[in-house]
């Protein structure tokens, strides 16, 4: 069984700048319209049998209490797309998606707890396992640190209509790091879009080839005394902020988050309840693309609620 998992305001973010303007009654809809149709073509080339969204919620999260300078760089979202966040949760209630939020934690450690979750034992049903894939859907590279055998990521590479599928081997090839060694990699270069410091002096080449050879931050200082003086003494000064860094930048996963998985079922009869959102903000070209995948009129939309059969 395949679950699905929505980095939901991380798409939003990205359709918001893909997708040109776009107002229903004076409201922007452009990122939202972005978000269900990139939405819907993941569930086009994934087949998910579950399907969850994860958002993030408004105030500050732990981080800030941790490392007051966390995302302090980042500008101002626009207007425009922070009046449309709310219609989010709305639309997903509307189409009964199952989705979550908490506040105090990032959609990411929402991601983190529901993925490990998913798999283990709990969700094991006579001794056959419920989960055996879980795709993220995401352009956030934090994610990646999930990525295992069983967990790989569906990111939009250019825009919305690029996508690509990151597995270990991707990851590597993307970053030079196996995904368990992504948060190690961000706690000795430090990462310039959450403004968490890293060591300075030590940048991307360096940290890969210092994970090449020890595995870990824990292994790099470990073996100070094994390297040259100038990236030993950028080690040494910078080590309060290295590990500050991995913290800031390690996924939580075990927040205590109630959800069951028969809430999250994803199914072609579940698919219908998106049309009444997309007829509501004008979303014609949406209605279109999932009558037609469902093969089902407007008249039959209505009537055939018995039908069980996935046709994703």
């Amino acid at each position: 069984m395949h679950l699905v998992i929505v980095d939901g305001h991380a798409i939003a973010h990205r359709a918001y700048h893909s997708i040109p303007s776009l107002t229903v009654n004076g409201q922007p809809v452009n990122a939202l319209y972005g978000f269900y149709s990139m939405l819907l073509s993941a569930i086009d080339n994934l087949h998910p049998n579950y399907l969850i969204v994860c958002l993030d919620s408004p105030g500050p999260t732990f981080r800030q209490s941790e490392f007051i300078g966390y995302r302090a760089k980042r500008k101002i979202p626009d207007r425009d797309l922070i009046v449309q966040l709310p219609l989010l949760p709305e639309t997903l209630k509307q189409a009964h998606i199952s989705n979550f939020s908490m506040g105090g934690y990032e959609a990411d450690d929402l991601i983190a707890t529901i993925t490990k979750k998913s798999l283990q034992k709990i969700f094991k049903s006579s001794r056959k396992k419920l989960i055996s894939k879980i795709t993220i859907i995401t352009g956030d590279k934090d994610l990646m640190q999930l990525v295992t055998s069983q967990v790989d990521l569906f990111v939009p590479i250019r825009g919305l209509s690029e996508t690509k599928i990151f597995g270990p081997g991707e990851v590597k090839e993307k970053l030079g790091v196996l995904p368990l060694q992504v948060i190690d990699l961000k706690a000795l270069m430090g990462d310039m879009s959450d403004n968490y410091p890293g060591v300075e002096g030590i940048g991307p080449k360096t940290a890969v080839e210092l994970l090449e050879k020890y595995d870990s931050l824990d292994g790099v200082y470990s073996h100070l005394s094994d390297l040259n003086g100038s990236v030993r003494l950028r080690l040494e000064k910078g080590k309060d902020n290295a590990y500050l860094s991995q913290k800031l930048a390690t996924l939580i996963d075990n927040i205590p988050l109630t959800f069951t998985l028969r809430s999250a079922r994803w199914n072609s009869v579940l698919a219908q309840n998106l049309l009444p959102v997309f007829d509501q903000y004008h979303f014609k070209s949406l209605s279109s693309r999932l009558q037609k995948k469902l093969n089902l009129s407007k008249k039959e939309t209505s009537i055939n609620n018995s039908v069980q059969t996935s046709l994703f």
